[in-house]
């Protein structure tokens, strides 16, 4: 039988476990910026000592890193490293890669792969064009809320209307930092990107960056993903949306047709 230091012990480690991975996650929605060891004790109401505690003990094993000017706290290699590790076992990504490179090639973009990852829409990854394109989510691993950008929005867009409403209650005070977005305002296109089978940002995210998105559906019916295309607005204006939904949905049929659901490892 445990004795009571023990279970608390226990408890504790549990504890520090999830602040720690909680911590990361906050650290990797904020991004460049990061935060101070007294603006991530406020988030999550912890006293100091423990922060530091949790803190140092991810610095140490080189999850975050400390920017000497600032003192802020980000993200670090350690993290990133373990990221690209993961996408390179992805049996979805080994699938979609061939896809994402003659995407790229033919129109000269920079090309996502996106997947479910819980509440939030991970990059498992991307192949740049002729020109390079910055993402919300950045490099291989970067994440964001569900609901946030058109890849995000077309797998939302395809869930049970149940289940995406949960997610997007959850996710809805974080829409605010993305210029404004809306739980309400991403419900309402809903409806129109599942009948029209794909989603478009016109630069509204990120100004003057535009993109396109169409969902990966297996032939269960479940979203496996999406690929998205990102490009300057202006160049969207100058060619027609219909010719990059065409060209990725030919690539994305052929994926949804090999595509074995035990690939799709990351969405959940």
């Amino acid at each position: 039988m445990k004795t009571t230091a023990e279970s608390e012990e226990k408890a504790t480690g549990t504890q520090l476990l999830d602040r720690s991975i909680a911590i990361l996650n906050h650290l990797g929605e904020l991004g460049r910026g990061g935060a101070r060891v007294s603006e991530i004790a406020e988030a999550f109401g912890l006293n100091m000592s423990t922060a530091h505690r949790i803190i140092s003990g991810l610095e140490r094993h080189r999850f975050i890193e400390r920017d000497e000017t600032t003192k802020r706290y980000r993200l670090g290699l350690a993290l990133f490293a373990l990221g690209a590790k993961a996408a390179d076992t992805t049996g979805m990504r080994r699938v979609c890669q061939p896809a994402l490179l003659r995407i790229a090639a033919e129109t000269g973009d920079t090309v996502f792969l996106m997947a479910r990852n819980g509440f939030n829409t991970v990059c498992v990854d991307r192949q740049d064009g002729g020109y390079r394109i910055d993402s919300l989510t950045g490099q291989v691993g970067g994440q964001i809320p569900l609901g946030v950008g058109p890849a995000s929005q077309a797998i939302l867009a395809m869930l049970p209307p149940k289940q995406a409403e949960v997610i997007l209650e959850a996710n809805a005070p974080q829409f605010e930092r993305y210029h404004g977005l809306t739980a309400n305002v991403i419900r309402q296109g809903l409806p129109e990107i599942r009948k029209r089978g794909y989603a478009v940002d016109d630069g509204h995210l990120v100004e003057g960056i535009s993109a396109i998105a169409v969902p990966i559906i297996l032939e269960s019916g479940d979203v496996a993903g999406a690929i998205a295309i990102n490009m300057t607005s202006a160049r969207l204006l100058r060619s027609s949306a219909r010719d990059f939904v065409q060209i990725l949905r030919r690539e994305i049929a052929e994926i949804e047709r090999t595509m074995n659901p035990h690939d799709v490892s990351i969405a959940s």
